[in-house]
């Protein structure tokens, strides 16, 4: 069984004047309702840039109201080139030069996919998604009976 644990530290010493910041949080990623981890991962890297439009980053090809969580990093060095983030037909925001996200994700229908774009320079950047299941195309051959696609959980 696959184990995968998210861990963020954020620390700070002059933040504010007279208080250190110090957050330090860890969750281990459980399929919907299970003991069992995540065991699917879809994960690679590629370039955006200005002249190359929206780079599709995943359809929402899962399960309804199922444990789901994205990963991103803007890996540009320039501290002016940034991405564009965009889920469905909204802008969850920009992330600049080394910047990075974690967020769950509900899969629930094909307007639930991520995108990015370039909007300065050319962003390598690094991906990854996490997820409980995959709903499969309806197939039909073989049996005239079939109504549905199913889940596929290795």
């Amino acid at each position: 069984m696959a184990t995968t644990t998210a861990t963020v530290s954020i620390s700070s010493s002059d933040l504010q004047p007279g208080n250190t910041l110090s957050i330090n949080a860890s969750s281990t990623l459980m399929q919907t309702g299970l003991t069992t981890g995540l065991e699917i991962m879809d994960m690679g890297a590629s370039t955006a840039t200005v002249a190359g439009g929206p780079d599709a980053l995943h359809e929402a090809l899962g399960t309804v109201d199922t444990a789901n969580y994205m990963y991103l990093c803007n890996n540009a060095t320039d501290d002016t080139f940034y991405l564009q983030v965009v889920l469905h037909d909204t802008v969850i925001g920009r992330l600049y030069a080394g910047d990075w996200m974690f967020t769950p994700w509900n899969m629930s229908d094909a307007a639930a996919e991520w995108a990015i774009e370039a909007e300065v320079g050319t962003c390598p950047y690094e991906y990854a998604f996490f997820k409980s299941t995959y709903t499969l195309p309806i197939s039909t051959q073989g049996d005239a009976s079939a109504t549905g696609g199913g889940t596929l959980n290795p």
